[in-house]
């Protein structure tokens, strides 16, 4: 097969969407198709409305086999401020009881701007058998495709990667199922969704049920593993409990109430220590700069870490903690289940149907740090508990959440919509 894979990022940028992208555009690269991925130049996310941010220069390249075409991304005047306003403008506009779809069309033009994506894409040369759209939080792009999709009848795949947020709350959610976004949704071939709550979620908004596939995400057990717990606590001169946060550093994801639950632990006189690791964004910076010197003093603040510093910390964390409420999956919980380590999630987005709520690990509310550092000490005190959990997360990625169970579903997926569209 020929496919052509859209994305708003692509590694060396860090995030779930782009971890699923480069692993099933490499593994079919692999098993001998070819794959051209389309995105953006962007490094970090905040680059999408930032211009100071981390990026990388446009053009094209070979990436492990895939052909990567990298646009340029274009900002509006006065960014940040600009795209946030437009943003907030679209999710009002959203709401109005008229048809809005024209008009929430044009301005998506915006989110991000991305001038060269459509000409780029016309100028692909040759058929493709399908196209796969891939986030619909940064939608440019995977409209984009959508549209390449519908012009040259070629089937059309999309993974939005819906953030549900919380129960009852539609502040996170109404950023992702505005009329412009669910249009390409309703109208593809397929939805590959990661957990039956945003199943449900897109059903009700007028996804087709029977085009909505729940195949989720996975990691590579081989390339994950490996990590020498003594290495990283030696080299940072830890040596008590770690509480490990991983992931892009913002409060949605929770990181600012883990510091406030933290500080409760430190002020019982628990020795324990909080790592945290994954890009920072501006808000999380200016955050840590007004915590008090001792709290600093107390949490490792990482960055992004390579793969072998990550496998490394993950082989020395005690407990992991994610108490995000804009995870549509959570890979993170994967790989902190591969070393046999108990997580904390929180209760929001998808994130309940990848937890066993007091089997493999432990919800707790969003923005709650009293409640989060309750669960973070009850752990701690059970070990026992915490390590029980922590192996039955271990026994289900072994049996659900590897890439070779998630590939091979989108394989005979790809397959059976490229033959039904051949008849």
């Amino acid at each position: 097969m020929r496919i052509l894979h859209v994305n708003a990022a692509y590694p060396p940028f860090l995030g779930g969407a782009e971890v699923y992208t480069q692993a099933i555009s490499e593994r079919l690269v692999r098993d001998g198709h070819a794959v051209t991925l389309v995105t953006t130049n962007a490094a970090e996310v905040e680059y999408f409305w930032n211009p100071r941010k981390r990026h990388v220069s446009p053009g094209r390249e070979q990436l492990n086999g895939v052909q990567v075409i990298r646009c340029q991304v274009g900002h509006l005047p006065f960014s940040p401020w600009s795209f946030y306003l437009l943003r907030r403008v679209m999710t009002i506009i959203a709401r109005w009881p008229v048809n809005v779809l024209p008009l929430l069309r044009r301005l998506a033009s915006f989110m991000p701007s991305v001038p060269e994506i459509q000409p780029t894409l016309a100028a692909l040369p040759g058929h493709f058998d399908l196209v796969h759209g891939v986030n619909i939080a940064l939608e440019r792009p995977l409209l984009a495709a959508w549209c390449y999709a519908r012009r040259h009848q070629i089937p059309f795949v999309a993974t939005p990667f819906v953030h549900i947020g919380e129960r009852g709350r539609h502040d996170v959610l109404g950023n992702y199922v505005m009329p412009h976004q669910l249009e390409p949704l309703r109208g593809a071939d397929a939805v590959i969704v990661q957990t039956d709550i945003e199943k449900k979620v897109l059903a009700q908004l007028g996804v087709a049920e029977e085009r909505l596939h729940i195949l989720g995400v996975g990691i590579d057990l081989n390339e994950i593993r490996g990590g020498e717990a003594h290495r990283f606590r030696t080299c940072h001169g830890l040596d008590g409990s770690i509480v490990t946060f991983l992931g892009v550093v913002t409060r949605d994801k929770g990181s600012f109430h883990l510091v406030r639950a933290m500080e409760r632990l430190w002020a019982q006189g628990r020795h324990v220590h909080l790592v945290i690791a994954g890009p920072l964004v501006d808000e999380f910076v200016h955050f840590y700069k007004r915590l008090s010197p001792a709290t600093r003093e107390r949490i490792l603040l990482l960055g992004p870490v390579p793969d072998r510093d990550k496998q490394n910390l993950l082989a020395a964390t005690d407990i992991f903690v994610l108490p995000s409420r804009i995870d549509s999956f959570g890979i993170v919980f994967l790989e902190a289940w591969a070393y046999g380590k108990p997580v904390i999630g929180g209760k929001a987005g998808g994130i309940p149907a990848v937890i066993d709520d007091g089997v493999d690990g432990l919800l707790v509310p969003f923005g709650n740090p009293e409640a989060l550092a309750t669960t973070i000490t009850h752990l701690l005190d059970n070990p026992a508990l915490a390590r029980a959990m922590g192996e039955r997360g271990r026994q289900k990625v072994i049996t659900r959440y590897t890439w070779e169970h998630q590939y091979t579903s989108l394989k005979t997926l790809y397959r059976r919509l490229v033959e039904e569209r051949a008849t």
